[in-house]
């Protein structure tokens, strides 16, 4: 089974993830900006940061026949950094046309403070400004009252549904998309996120169209090779292959292949 895994924060995973997932199957990955687990201090962190993001982790998949892209962006827990912020964000637009980078993300809420508004809308029009997709993130507390937020933020800014990715998404915020159009995202992160099985489960229930599903492996207690999990758990529970290699290759695909440095050809 061919897979692309379109949510992995490898800057926090040593090398042999890159071997074991290519041994998994994986045959690309999408890396998004995100929390390092301590606030930063000066917008040069940043700088920094995307640099690392964009060669050095770039080259580190490569060595191991992995194509490796991009997000660049001001994640929503430092958004409340307002003076940082303000500082971070013409960086995020000065990287937003570099190679490798695929779309602006991870943006949306943590807290679900006004501040952390702001930047996400900032970073919106920022996207459509260049046309590039925008992986969204999902707060991981009061989830329900921040995705609904987040529609009404989308919608107040008439962003196309075509190019925004909602992602950990759980059973509790799947039904807000009915009649919708929005990429829909699964996490399989065993704590704070779904389960490989609960996963699962939702895939069997809503189908797999507009559906991607990944990892969000980074420092915490996660698996790069939750994806291929997922695959044997499918192939299980006889969901056709078909519909599997459309989940978890070529729908991430389809949604990051609309940005113009998305290179990777199956």
């Amino acid at each position: 089974m061919r897979i692309i895994e379109p949510h992995a924060h490898m800057i926090a995973r040593v090398t042999d993830d890159y071997e074991r997932m290519a041994l998994a199957g994986i045959e690309a990955v999408v890396e998004p900006a995100f929390w390092l687990g301590a606030p930063r201090t000066s917008a040069g962190t940043f700088v920094d940061y995307f640099e690392l993001m964009i060669t050095w982790e770039t080259q580190r998949a490569r060595n191991y026949g992995l194509a490796h892209f991009t997000c660049v962006a001001m994640n929503p827990r430092e958004a409340n950094n307002v003076p940082l912020t303000k500082d971070v964000l013409p960086i995020v637009e000065q990287y937003a046309r570099r190679e490798t980078v695929v779309a602006i993300g991870e943006v949306g809420f943590d807290r679900q403070t006004d501040e952390e508004e702001a930047a996400l809308r900032a970073q919106l029009r920022l996207a459509k400004k260049f046309d590039m997709p925008v992986l969204v993130h999902l707060p991981h507390q009061y989830k329900k009252q921040g995705t609904e937020r987040t529609l009404r933020v989308l919608a107040d800014e008439k962003m196309n549904p075509d190019r925004v990715l909602l992602d950990h998404n759980t059973e509790e915020t799947m039904p807000l998309y009915a009649g919708t159009r929005y990429w829909r995202g699964l996490s399989i992160y065993p704590v704070t996120k779904l389960s490989v099985e609960r996963a699962a489960n939702i895939v069997e229930q809503y189908g797999v169209d507009r559906l991607i599903v990944n990892s969000a492996c980074d420092w915490g207690p996660s698996d790069p090779l939750s994806v291929p999990k997922l695959v044997r758990e499918l192939v299980r529970r006889q969901v056709p292959r078909e519909q599997i290699e459309q989940l978890v290759f070529h729908n991430p695909i389809a949604f990051f292949g609309q940005s113009d440095r998305w290179t990777f050809r199956p």
